[in-house]
Formats: C-alpha cells, sequence, structure tokens
C-alpha cells in the first residue's frame, strides 16, 4: 500500500535550504581592516597637505571677483573675468564661511572631499555591494587632487567632480526583479540629479553633460535581450524620454536662477558680452590648425597616461583582471560621463591639468575595482599575498605623479610642507615659495600689496597693469576698475573696446597707485609673447597717464609701483 504522502506530486515542497554564508576568517578581516585604515590614513594625510596650499593666479581672481559679489557687485559688470559664474558663488561661499584668509577656500575645498569620500562609499555599496571600493576610490581621486596642488585645485573642474558623484547617488539601482527599483525612478531623483548636473554646468559648461549618461541606465536595464530588436529600441527610447525630461527640468533650475541673478541687477548683458562674445575667440586659441580627432586623441591620451601612475595602474588591473556582470552598470556610468568630461577638455583646446579635474572621482572608481580585484586574489593566497598587494600599493605611486608646473616633485614639496608645520606655519614667505610658479611670484606679490596698504589710504583704489589680482585681496585696497587683470586690453580681438572702458572706469575712481607688473608672458592666453609692460606700446593712452599724472615709487621684483605725482611733492 502506498501512501498518498509518498507520492512525489503529493508531498509537501520542501524548502531549499539557502547557501551557508561564508564566514570571512581572521586574515581575510584583518587585511580588510588594514585596506581600510591605509585608505584613512592616506585622505587624512592628503587633506591636511591641501589645506596648506596657496593661491595662483586663478585662485586670486576668483577670490576678488567673490568678494565684489559680497559687497554688492556683479560679476563681469564690477569684476570682470570670462570663467562662468558659479565658480564666483564657491568662492562666496568659503568667505561668507571662513573669511578673508586663503586656507577658507581650502577649508571648503576638503570638506567637498570628505563629503564625496562618504558619497563615493555610498555609491558603491549601492552598486557593488561594498563600501570599501568607495573608500578605495576616494584615496585615489583625493591622492591625484592633492598632487595637483596649489595651482590645478579649488578650480571649477575640482567641484564639478565632487558635485558629479552626488548627482550620481541619483542615478538608478536594480531592485530584486533586475529592473530599476521604484524608489530609484522617482521623479525627485531626476530632478535633484538635473538641478546638480546643472550647477556643474554654472561651474563649466560641459560637465552638464553627464546628465545624458545617467538618463540612459534605466533604458538599458529595462530591455529584454530575447525581444526583437525594433522593439527593444523602441521600449529603450520610452525608457528614456521620462528621466531625460525630469534631468533637463531639474538642469534648467539653477540656469534660470543664475539668469533671473543677474537680469535683476541689470548685469545679464555683461555676462553675454563675455561668455558669448568674448570667450569663443579666447578657445579659439587653442583651435588654431588643430583637428578635433586628434585633439581628442590628446585629451584622451593625458587622461589615461600623464597624471600618475595609481589612476593608470588601477584601470589596467580593471582592464585586465575582468568587470563582472553586477559592476558594469557603475563602469559604464563612469566611463561614460569620463568621456563626455574629455569631449568637453577638448572643446576648451587649452588642456590645462585643472581642466581634467572632474574625470578624477569617475576614474577613481574604475580604478578602485583593479586594486580591489588584485586585493582579492592576494587574500585568497595568504599572508605572503597581501604582503605583495601591500607592497604593490606601496610602489605604484612613485611611478608617476600627478604634479606638474611647479618646482619640485611631489615627494619634495610634502617634505617642504611637513617641515612648516612643525613651525607651525608661522613661515609665511615659506608657504608663499610654495605657491610661486614660472612668472608668479607670491612673495613678491605679498611685498607690493604690504607696500600699497601702508602708503595707500584704505579709502582710496589701486590699479595692477598685470595679472596678479591677489594684490588687491592681499593689500585689502578696492580695485580702480572692474578689470582686475589686463587680458581684455592686451588680446587683439577686444583691446580697443576693452581699453576705452578701463580709461573711463580710472577716470571715474582715479587710483592711488599702479602697479605695472614684467614678465606675464602667456601667448596661449593673449595670443602674443608680450609681457604687460611691454604691452603699453599698444596702449598709448595708458603710457601717457603714468607719465603725466604718476611717478615711479619703487620696483619690487618683476613690480613696477607708481604712485599719484602730487603724493610725491615735498
Amino acid at each position: 500500500m502506498t501512501l498518498a504522502a509518498d507520492e512525489p506530486s503529493s508531498a509537501p515542497e520542501r524548502a531549499t535550504p539557502p547557501p551557508a554564508p561564508v564566514i570571512p576568517g581572521h586574515l581575510e578581516i584583518l587585511a580588510e581592516r588594514a585596506l581600510i585604515a591605509t585608505c584613512l590614513a592616506a585622505l587624512a594625510f592628503l587633506f591636511f597637505q591641501i589645506l596648506t596650499f596657496g593661491h595662483g593666479r586663478d585662485q586670486g581672481i576668483y577670490t576678488v571677483v567673490a568678494r565684489t559679489v559680497l559687497e554688492g557687485g556683479m560679476p563681469y559688470r564690477d569684476a570682470w573675468d570670462f570663467k562662468p559664474p558659479g565658480i564666483f558663488l564657491v568662492y562666496a561661499l568659503a568667505r561668507l564661511l571662513f573669511g578673508s584668509a586663503q586656507w577658507g577656500i581650502r577649508a571648503l575645498e576638503v570638506t567637498g572631499l570628505v563629503l564625496m569620500t562618504f558619497g563615493m562609499t555610498r555609491l558603491t555599496r549601492r552598486f557593488w555591494g561594498t563600501g570599501t571600493l568607495g573608500l578605495l576610490a576616494a584615496t585615489i581621486t583625493v591622492l591625484v587632487h592633492a598632487q595637483l596642488d596649489f595651482w590645478h585645485t579649488s578650480q571649477p573642474e575640482s567641484f564639478g567632480g565632487m558635485i558629479t558623484i552626488a548627482a550620481l547617488l541619483c542615478a538608478p539601482r536594480k531592485g530584486p526583479s533586475g529592473l530599476p527599483s521604484a524608489a530609484a525612478t522617482k521623479a525627485r531623483d531626476w530632478l535633484v540629479a538635473g538641478f546638480l548636473f546643472g550647477f556643474a554646468g554654472l561651474l563649466k559648461p560641459p560637465l552638464v553633460g553627464g546628465a545624458a549618461i545617467i538618463a540612459l541606465l534605466p533604458a538599458w536595464w529595462d530591455t529584454d535581450p530575447a525581444r526583437p530588436t525594433l522593439e527593444r529600441l523602441r521600449a529603450a527610447a520610452r525608457g528614456v524620454l521620462r528621466p531625460s525630461l525630469l534631468l533637463a527640468v531639474g538642469g534648467a533650475i539653477p540656469i534660470a536662477i543664475c539668469a533671473a541673478w543677474f537680469a535683476a541687477r541689470g548685469a545679464l548683458g555683461d555676462l553675454h558680452r563675455v561668455l558669448f562674445v568674448f570667450t569663443p575667440h579666447y578657445t579659439a586659441l587653442g583651435w588654431q590648425g588643430a583637428a578635433p580627432t586628434a585633439m581628442f586623441y590628446w585629451a584622451f591620451t593625458e587622461w589615461l597616461q600623464q597624471y600618475g601612475s595609481v589612476p593608470t595602474v588601477g584601470l589596467l588591473l580593471a582592464l585586465g583582471l575582468g568587470v563582472c556582470a553586477r559592476e558594469r552598470p557603475l563602469v559604464w556610468l563612469s566611463l561614460g560621463v569620463v568621456f563626455v568630461h574629455l569631449v568637453g577638455v577638448t572643446m576648451q583646446g587649452k588642456f590645462f591639468p585643472y581642466h581634467y579635474g572632474a574625470t578624477w572621482p569617475l576614474t577613481g572608481l574604475v580604478a578602485a575595482l583593479g586594486y580591489h580585484a588584485l586585493f582579492q586574489r592576494a587574500r585568497a593566497r595568504g599572508a605572503l599575498g597581501l604582503a605583495g598587494f601591500f607592497l604593490v600599493l606601496l610602489i605604484v605611486p612613485f611611478g608617476r605623479t600627478a604634479t606638474k608646473d611647479v618646482p619640485g616633485s611631489f615627494l619634495v614639496r610634502t617634505q617642504k610642507r611637513l617641515g612648516l608645520a612643525t613651525e607651525g606655519f608661522q613661515n609665511q614667505r615659506g608657504l608663499d615659495e610654495l605657491a610661486s610658479v614660472a612668472d608668479v611670484n607670491t612673495v613678491t606679490n605679498r611685498a607690493v600689496a604690504d607696500l600699497l596698504r601702508s602708503v595707500v589710504p584704505a579709502n582710496r583704489p589701486v590699479f595692477v597693469w598685470g595679472f596678479e589680482p591677489s594684490i588687491y585681496d592681499m593689500a585689502d585696497r578696492a580695485a580702480a576698475t572692474r578689470y582686475i587683470y589686463n587680458v581684455p586690453q592686451r588680446v587683439a580681438w577686444a583691446r580697443e573696446e576693452h581699453q576705452k572702458v578701463l580709461l573711463a572706469d580710472l577716470e571715474k575712481a582715479p587710483p592711488a597707485a599702479i602697479v605695472v607688473e614684467h614678465y606675464d608672458v602667456f601667448p596661449h592666453v593673449t595670443g602674443d609673447a608680450f609681457d604687460s609692460a611691454d604691452s603699453l606700446r599698444d596702449f598709448p593712452a595708458m603710457q601717457r597717464l603714468l607719465d603725466e599724472k604718476y611717478v615711479l615709487h619703487t620696483s619690487i621684483g618683476q613690480m613696477d609701483v607708481y604712485l599719484e605725482a602730487t603724493e610725491e611733492k615735498p
């Protein structure tokens, strides 16, 4: 006799027990903790270094424009520059929070990097199941950032990269069903991501293009490979439409707010003349005789090879050791945004190191996969394998660093900063020497500023005929004109117009002192090989003003300081 319960069809279903969780051994746990501790120690050390960075020429520009904004003025109309307006708002925030000291923007920069680190750990935990990868990615990113030193950090791209990571946190992720989860596809997420990309675009317009890559992600996930190609394309198009619209709406909000601000203050025309009339001519200087394909190839190879062995080796490890299916969405998302950024670098045609600044957080994510894959293989081989892995981590940074355009290597400059730290950073000259490069001498700038502060009354403006706007802030004296540096009066396509405006400004607010700079030659900006002093030959009215109303008071380094002639009379 057969019992019904014995029949296979009638037997109660027996649940298959889940696989036993793999419990890491003591060595694996120690190795993971050692990797985390190494990353945290490296980050703390690198953050400390960044806080010691001084200001280069660009940081001086942003600072003076930000000061003007906080005093009620407007970029372009009251303080002239040709960068997009977002960076002035960042510097204004730093000045509002930390005061006028140069370390204020560095404090805000480090705060952003710390928040970016948390964002990267959250991003990799969401996509890859572990925050260690995000911590490792942040360490790679901050290492490159610190190696770029004072000139190529605190730039629009520096903050744009941090904002891009924040925007990626709004990206959709797969739910248990394999499709984008409901929580990830809320309209709010897309709008916030769009807003962040829009603000990144106010820092540097090409950065807004990352939104186009993030919009493709749900369409990629929400297509069934078994369906006919035409149906899949239609489904993908439907999947792209909604997020694209929401991203566009979110991205338009900060841009519209900015435009409304300029319009309300009567400065919208100034913004247009600078960004859409002057700046295209400046960009064209880098495109003379160049081909787009060659320019993009140059941008790609520079990004891949020229900014440190740490990210390059990590990318090669990721390529060689492979990327699993779970890791691919964030990898393709990161590399897609990097591609957009490199197109932006190509469009600018200058290939300055800071132009790549926004790519490093995304590069770090992919590079971290390579190192982590090597770490997992090393851990599987026990103590000897782990020793080899940490030896690799020690050796790879010595291959190439991202430090460029400054005297001394990254290690030499690190040693000098540590020496200054032991003195309690009381050696201002030592700090200024670390913030000097090529024709920019911060020691001289500070000496000129000290002189101006001592001989010019606090209520009188000064004028620097050169490219050193930092002097205004160091001296705590107002600029006599909107032109905080003289590039507009030196470029062939705009000099006549801007020379007239400058003279009108100086007539309204005669400066108590005029500083004339020598040796500031930069053909990639002005289009010629003349310095500021030499360029006076093409500006006879300015030369007459100096000859008739001012006398040479003294020369400090490459700076000639003129005072009003009446002040020189006994």
